[in-house]
């Protein structure tokens, strides 16, 4: 995982531009059994830049989510997806345009065989996808250390809640 992230990352960073279609570099992926007839039972991380200013919609609403506010990394969290934004500055040529960026990290979990996520499931995957950037984040040298503290799962029923319990 770290290799294609202290790899890619960087360079689809040097290509960013504002209003640019991300490239999403899958980092990991985990496919316990396959179905023949399509899709599959699988669990995926992804990582992109998206604007600071401006940050790319998540994509599809999630569905009962709980939104996060971890050591104030903003996420969202439902029943098979999680994510995440951070702030990451780089050094040296890369520090100009990470500082107009946020690294976006998503996982999806459609192995997860309930029928809904409880809390506790919600809270663990987001969990495990802030432990899984902070890999990231350390690989891509970000100097401010955004995911140096452990965790700490603290769900919310609004985003707005989540960014108020930060400050």
């Amino acid at each position: 995982m770290t290799s294609d992230l202290s790899e890619k990352l960087p360079d689809e960073l040097r290509a960013w531009k504002p209003g640019r279609t991300e490239y999403t570099v899958q980092a990991c992926s985990f496919s316990p059994k396959i179905h023949k007839t399509g899709g599959g039972e699988a669990l995926h991380v992804e990582f992109r830049w998206t604007s600071r200013s401006n940050p790319r919609e998540w994509g599809r609403p999630a569905n009962e989510a709980s939104y996060y506010n971890l050591n104030n990394v903003l996420g969202e969290s439902d029943e098979t997806l999680s994510r995440i934004r951070i702030t990451c500055d780089l050094p040296g040529e890369l520090s100009e345009p990470s500082q107009q960026t946020l690294l976006q990290a998503e996982s999806s979990n459609t192995a997860y065989a309930g029928t809904e996520a409880d809390k506790n499931t919600r809270d663990r995957q987001i969990t495990f996808l802030y432990l899984m950037a902070r890999k990231a984040v350390e690989a891509l040298g970000c100097e401010n250390n955004p995911l140096a503290k452990d965790p700490v799962a603290r769900a919310y029923s609004t985003p707005e809640e989540a960014v108020r319990s930060g400050t």
